[in-house]
C-alpha cells in the first residue's frame, strides 16, 4: 500500500513534460538556446489578438524592421553575394537567410531585369527567406511555420520571453528583439532534390533548413545518378561518387578530398566539407545549418541530374524548407 501511495504521488511528476528547448536568434546577431516555460506565442492576425501553442510551432520569423546592426549586415551581405569572393558570399547568404524577412525589400531592389538567374545565389536567396506559399503584399508581417504544414502571417506581440540556459542562467528577451524563434524537435525529416548544377560545391550548397545541435544524428539515403560530363559515362555516378579517375585526363577520383560527384555536406556557411554518400549515419557534427551539394571542380557547367535525398535528423531545429 505504501509503495502504491508513493507511486501515485510520483506519477504526475513523471508524466509532466519537460519545458521545450528553443533557439532564439536576436536582432543583434547573437543566438540563445535553452528551455522556456512559455506555453503559447502571442501572434496577432488580421488585427485580431491570438496565440500559437508552442507545441505546434516549428519556427517563427519576425518581420519587424531591421535593427541598425541588421541594416548594416544586409547592405554588406548583398554586396558580398554579388562579389567574387566565394567564402564571403557563402557567409553572407547564411547571415541574410537568418535575418530573413527584413531582407526582402532591399533584395528585390538589388535584382536586375536579366534572364541570367541560374545558378545565382542572390536569386535563390529570396525563397530561402520567404516561401512562395507564404508570400503576400504586406512584407512587414511575421511568418509562423507550424508542424502541420501551415504557414501563417501576422505580428508578434505580448510579454517578454524567458530563456533558461543549460547552466541555469535566465535571460529575459523582448519579442521585438527576436528575429527567429524555433523549438527543438526530436526528429526533423526531409525529402530533397540536390541538383548537380544548381547545388554543385562550386556554386552553392542546398540549405536543408535543418539546424543541427551537438547531439544530432543524421540518417540519410540518396537515390539517383548525376553526370559531370554529359555523354562521357566515366564521369557519371551515384551518390557515392567516382571510384576511379574520370577518363581521360584525370589521375584521381578525388576533388577537395572527396570523390567527384559524391553527395557531400557541410554545416554553416564556412564549415568543413564531409562525405554523405548514398546511405549512412553521421554524428558529432557541429551545431548549425546543414547543407548538401554534389562535389565537383571548377568545370561544373556540363553537370546534369540530381540526387533525391531522404533524411531524418534527431535533436534538431526545423527552420524552413530545403532551398
Amino acid at each position: 500500500m505504501l509503495r502504491r501511495a508513493i507511486l501515485s504521488l510520483l506519477l504526475p511528476v513523471f508524466l509532466t513534460a519537460a519545458p521545450p528547448w528553443v533557439m532564439v536568434r536576436m536582432t543583434d546577431g547573437t543566438t540563445l538556446e535553452g528551455r522556456t516555460q512559455l506555453k503559447t506565442v502571442p501572434f496577432e492576425r488580421d488585427g485580431k489578438p491570438g496565440a500559437l501553442p508552442i507545441a505546434d510551432v516549428l519556427s517563427i520569423h519576425n518581420g519587424a524592421p531591421a535593427s541598425e546592426f541588421e541594416n548594416g549586415r544586409i547592405t554588406a551581405g548583398i554586396a558580398a553575394i554579388q562579389g567574387k569572393e566565394r567564402a564571403q558570399r557563402d557567409l553572407a547568404v547564411e547571415e541574410l537567410t537568418y535575418i530573413g524577412l527584413p531582407v526582402i525589400t532591399p533584395l528585390l531592389k538589388a535584382y536586375k531585369d536579366t534572364d541570367q538567374h541560374e545558378p545565382k545565389p542572390l536569386y535563390r536567396l529570396f525563397e530561402r527567406i520567404i516561401p512562395s506559399a507564404a508570400d503576400g503584399p504586406d512584407r512587414t508581417l511575421s511568418l509562423a511555420r507550424l508542424h502541420n504544414g501551415d504557414m501563417l502571417r501576422g505580428k508578434l506581440t505580448g510579454p517578454a520571453l524567458d530563456i533558461v540556459a543549460a547552466d541555469g542562467k535566465t535571460t529575459k528577451v523582448e519579442w521585438g528583439n527576436v528575429r527567429v524563434f524555433a523549438q527543438r524537435r526530436s526528429t526533423v525529416k526531409r525529402v530533397m532534390k540536390v541538383h548537380a548544377l544548381a547545388h554543385s560545391t562550386q556554386i552553392e550548397f542546398l540549405d536543408t533548413g535543418v539546424a543541427l545541435t551537438a547531439s544530432s544524428k543524421i540518417d540519410s539515403s540518396a537515390k539517383g545518378f548525376v553526370r559531370l560530363s554529359w555523354e562521357t559515362d566515366s564521369w557519371a555516378t551515384d551518390a557515392n561518387g567516382l571510384t576511379k579517375p574520370g577518363a581521360p585526363a584525370y589521375k584521381s577520383n578525388l576533388v577537395d578530398g572527396q570523390p567527384f560527384g559524391a553527395l557531400v555536406g557541410r554545416v554553416g556557411g564556412a564549415g568543413d566539407m564531409f562525405f554523405v554518400g548514398a546511405k549512412g549515419s553521421l554524428t558529432g557534427k557541429p551545431a548549425g545549418r546543414l547543407r548538401l551539394a554534389v562535389n565537383d571542380n571548377a568545370h561544373w557547367q556540363n553537370n546534369l541530374g540530381s540526387f533525391i535525398v531522404t533524411m531524418s535528423v534527431s535533436d534538431a531545429y526545423d527552420l524552413g524548407d530545403a532551398q
